[in-house]
């Protein structure tokens, strides 16, 4: 081999070498970038065992969530669902992996108008993935999932008291009828918050339950935690206007007191 042909070829696999150097730096990156499934894999072997879960179908459901929160503790999601009569959903689970109490909230759909539509916010601890488990009247999965980066939305000192009464509802249904939101006031403590006035720990204290009911019968019934935000809000939709009245029932996870409203009252 000429001198000039060994040089070349030398350099080629120089380059080459350096490519691949370069990539794996690149996979490394991208993978230091993105937190590990392994709280997942404990998450789902405990709820679902190894039961197959369908991924791709985004017009059945899809979720919403900022990649990068504006505000870790109150970040909004967003779930929405098919109306499918041959796949309704009976039930709906919210993981955020890596909280300290990953389950967000089990939503589960009681009544017979479809909801189309699940908007709430939530607090989230670090960068982590959120994940939306939905699992149909024949007992089939559906789960959708985005990373989120956030850093200490457990651990965010509380807002400043701004009035009201602990456990105050307020209800505002939709022009159309076809949606509601609802707000209640309560601190929903994570337990991982320190009192800026005393630097003293804050227990946890929060919303452990909300029902709505429509037209006399269970339209939602959610079993919430301490992932769920300060005062926490919760806007349901449908396709179709919600039977009247509307009447909500809280419960406080602490005095298990039950806080109610009905339709616009406060």
């Amino acid at each position: 081999m000429h001198d000039s042909t060994a040089r070349g070829y030398a350099c080629v696999c120089c380059g080459i070498a350096l490519g691949l150097v370069f990539a794996a730096r690149v996979l490394a990156v991208g993978e230091a970038q993105e937190p590990s499934n392994s709280a997942w894999e404990a998450l789902r072997a405990q709820y679902y065992g190894a039961r197959a879960m369908g991924l791709v179908d985004e017009t059945y459901m899809s979720l919403e969530v900022p990649g990068n929160t504006p505000d870790p503790a109150a970040t909004p999601l967003t779930l929405r669902f098919a109306d499918d009569d041959h796949r309704r959903i009976k039930r709906v689970r919210v993981f955020i992996d890596n909280n300290p109490s990953p389950l967000v909230a089990t939503f589960d759909f009681a009544g017979a108008t479809p909801l189309t539509e699940i908007n709430m916010r939530v607090r989230i601890d670090r960068f982590t993935s959120v994940r939306a488990i939905a699992e149909t009247a024949d007992g089939s999965l559906e789960m959708r999932s985005s990373w989120v980066k956030a850093s200490g939305g457990c651990s965010a000192p509380p807002g400043a008291a701004v009035g009201g009464v602990l456990g105050e509802i307020r209800v505002r249904p939709a022009a159309d009828a076809k949606s509601l939101q609802l707000s209640i006031r309560h601190p929903n403590s994570s337990g991982f918050q320190i009192d800026p006035r005393t630097g003293d720990p804050i227990p946890a204290r929060y919303i452990s339950h909300i029902r709505i009911n429509a037209g006399g019968s269970a339209l939602l019934d959610a079993d919430t935690g301490i992932s769920v935000s300060e005062n926490p809000t919760l806007r349901i939709a449908s396709d179709r206007p919600l039977p009247q009245p509307i009447t909500i029932d809280a419960v406080d996870s602490e005095t298990k007191a039950l806080y109610t409203a009905t339709n616009g009252s406060r």
